[in-house]
């Protein structure tokens, strides 16, 4: 329960962040091109995420401060959602849906992070040190989107002068040669850039 809790919070802060516009939260075109889509599957997917991401929009507006009620409400909107997506779906490409948008709504920065910290092939106490950095990281910036909320410029400032920290604790726990790898995983994993 802890984790989901967690998983609403981040999905709750990253949406509020950008605003409660779809496209600037979650790659929905590319969990469309995974899904192969007709030109009518499009349409009813584009109609059906808009409706659902403007509701998470109102939820997060008329809950703010409450925190609680506002995750409760995003669950039940999530959930409202996906059922929707699921009658215009084949089992083979909800399937594919299920896995995208868990990874979309948990955020796919923190999904890339762990393909790099399984990249890195770390020890197991720079695995720990790099699991307690991120989760640092992604904290504060959760912690603090009331700052950023609705301002994407400004989140993105933020974000990046955050990453500093991040940064020079990875270059503490990690070799010269894993660091430089990190740096250059983190460039192909568009880490701290749009993904769209």
């Amino acid at each position: 329960m802890k984790k989901l809790s967690a998983v609403l919070i981040l999905a709750l802060a990253l949406l509020s962040a950008c605003g409660g516009k779809k496209e600037e939260r979650f790659n929905y075109t590319m969990i469309k091109e995974k899904l192969d889509l007709t030109e009518e599957e499009i349409s009813q997917f584009d109609e059906i995420t808009d409706t659902y991401m403007q509701k998470a929009h109102e939820n997060f507006e008329k809950n703010r401060g409450d925190r609680e009620a506002a995750m409760k409400g995003l669950k039940a909107i999530f959930a409202e959602q996906d059922e929707k997506i699921k009658a215009i779906l084949s089992e083979e490409q909800y399937a594919i849906y299920a896995s995208e948008i868990k990874i979309e709504r948990e955020g796919r920065e923190k999904h890339n992070m762990k393909l790099i910290k399984q990249e890195l092939a770390l020890d197991s106490a720079q695995a720990v040190q790099f699991e307690l950095a991120n989760e640092a990281f992604y904290t504060t910036l959760i912690d603090n989107h009331d700052n950023y909320h609705g301002k994407p410029e400004v989140y993105k400032k933020y974000y990046k002068e955050l990453d500093v920290s991040r940064k020079a604790a990875f270059e503490k726990l990690m070799t010269e040669e894993q660091y430089n790898q990190y740096l250059q995983l983190a460039q192909k994993y568009n880490i701290g850039e749009s993904e769209h």
